[in-house]
């Protein structure tokens, strides 16, 4: 599964318990909708790809300048870069420009891609140039029309292009695969790096404004019923509590990206639902402990539950009915 950005995760909680302007508003729905084009492009890899093949997902790297990159493939027969887009309605290309229902668009598609293969085509040469360097545009989405009238030295990849884009590059591999997988991918791992940008830091009264409590996993909503050993919805979803306090937990960290887990914070952050002592129970079980004392803090994650506890177990989730 591709872990979502600090931004989108933080974007989501803020709005979620109340907070964000129309320009929040508006920059979560843009990293839904490029996440979600995202992850059905990691669909078709997995489902008509090879095994074999090590594929990164949403990176930064540092090769004379830092650039994003949605997917990086590694195959047996060189490096694939696909930068993907998941518009909707009618896009233009037309006299080197980009129109979207007759209004110019202020990004240029095609040279956000160069930009960022000027980086990859440096890292590729200080590698060694293991293999072939490719990249495309991907236009994911299944109601987007794309009409390109000038000719592009970009290579275009429509929806019903892309179980044939794969099979091409399973193709190449098998007339062409000669490199070391891994080792080629140890080699990008070299030029790697977190994401140089944060989400703002909240001010302590716009942080004091927003929802408290648990809400839910499912809904986002906040109907939500807290008993002893479980978290009930009003839409029906059922939650161990234990788990629920953990993941609200998270949502205070990647809020809080700032700064270390504070116990007084998240004791009000949580709305009290569960003993100053029980709280500390599962912090120390969880996290590791920065300071002790009246105000223990633990070291931040800064990431959502999901990422964070992949495979965690409750006691009392088998029971959930």
């Amino acid at each position: 599964m591709r872990n979502k950005t600090l931004e989108y995760q933080w974007l989501h909680i803020l709005c979620a318990r109340g907070s964000g302007d129309d320009k929040d508003v508006q920059n979560l729905k843009r990293l839904a909708a490029g996440y979600a084009g995202d992850c059905e492009f990691d669909d078709w890899l997995s489902s008509y790809g090879r095994p074999h093949w090590r594929i990164f997902k949403d990176i930064w790297i540092d090769a004379g300048g830092t650039t994003q990159i949605d997917t990086l493939l590694v195959t047996g027969e060189g490096v694939y870069v696909f930068d993907v887009k998941n518009y909707s309605g009618a896009l233009e290309y037309v006299d080197g420009k980009w129109f979207s229902g007759g209004k110019r668009l202020n990004k240029d598609i095609f040279i956000q891609l160069k930009r960022s293969m000027e980086k990859v085509n440096l890292m590729h040469y200080r590698m060694g140039r293991p293999g072939g360097l490719h990249s495309s545009i991907v236009f994911i989405n299944e109601h987007n029309d794309v009409k390109i009238v000038d000719e592009v030295d970009v290579e275009v990849m429509m929806r019903n292009d892309i179980k044939r884009k794969i099979h091409k590059i399973a193709d190449e591999e098998n007339w062409n695969g000669s490199l070391d997988i891994e080792q080629v991918a140890r080699g990008v791992e070299t030029f790697i790096i977190p994401c140089p940008y944060k989400p703002r830091e909240l001010e302590d009264a716009e942080f004091e404004r927003l929802r408290s409590g648990i809400c839910c996993a499912e809904c986002s909503g906040f109907d939500v019923a807290v008993n002893r050993y479980h978290v009930r919805c009003g839409c029906g979803h059922v939650e161990s509590k234990e788990k629920a306090v953990l993941r609200t937990i998270c949502e205070y960290g990647v809020l809080r990206h700032d700064r270390e887990l504070k116990i007084n914070e998240i004791e009000k952050f949580l709305g009290k639902v569960v003993s100053r002592r029980r709280l500390t129970e599962i912090l120390r079980k969880n996290f590791k402990l920065v300071a002790g004392g009246k105000y223990a803090r633990y070291e931040n994650p800064r990431a959502e539950y999901r990422q964070v506890f992949k495979t965690k177990k409750f006691r009392y989730e088998e029971k959930i009915s």
